[in-house]
């Protein structure tokens, strides 16, 4: 996806690499170039059939508020968009674009664990992680929930889980919504 193709001219010979790795050596510029032009084109392949997959993933969903824009690869759910070409998803609400963790992992989570069909649970959730960002907290999300790390939590990190709806504190779990782990988490790192 994000492959370095190089023609280079070096010692009376013509090396075309992929990232580094050497693929080709010619001595006739014309063959040379023919060869770094397949190269590209594979590469090129590649891409749009992982983004064709992507799509027909989401597709599959049924999900009226999921848009999806070809031309630029990118999809929209919510307040969170994802960019393909770039690997980035932001939280995209009232005027502001603040860069997310979590790519295309995180898009995925939310659409289909942390929404359950609904618009708005996804847009608590995007707004969630925007606001843990904005504090210089980190999160990282699972099959099934999203671990909140910082050393204000007790061992270390907090964790919801959205198949259980229990909420790991460290030194306790209990049972609970994601508005209560939210506003748990959101005490203690504010």
């Amino acid at each position: 996806m994000k492959s370095k193709v190089e023609l280079i001219y070096e010692n009376n010979e013509y090396i075309v690499s992929i990232n580094g790795s050497v693929v080709d050596r010619e001595t006739d510029i014309d063959k040379a170039f023919d060869k770094f032009k397949s190269v590209i084109n594979n590469n090129k392949t590649s891409e749009a059939r992982a983004w064709e997959d992507i799509v027909n993933k989401f597709e599959a969903l049924n999900n009226d508020n999921l848009e999806i824009n070809n031309e630029f690869r990118t999809m929209t759910y919510g307040d969170m968009k994802y960019f393909y070409n770039m690997g980035k998803v932001f939280y995209m609400a009232n005027g502001q674009m603040i860069p997310l963790i979590g790519g295309y992992s995180l898009f995925k989570f939310n659409l289909s664990v942390a929404s359950e069909g609904s618009l708005e649970k996804a847009n608590d959730f995007t707004e969630f992680c925007k606001d843990v960002i904005l504090e210089d907290i980190s999160y990282r999300v699972t099959d099934s929930s999203i671990i909140v790390s910082s050393a204000s939590f007790n061992y270390g990190s907090a964790e919801y889980n959205f198949m259980s709806e229990k909420i790991n504190k460290g030194a306790s779990i209990i049972k609970g919504s994601f508005k209560d782990f939210k506003e748990y988490v959101l005490s203690v790192i504010k």
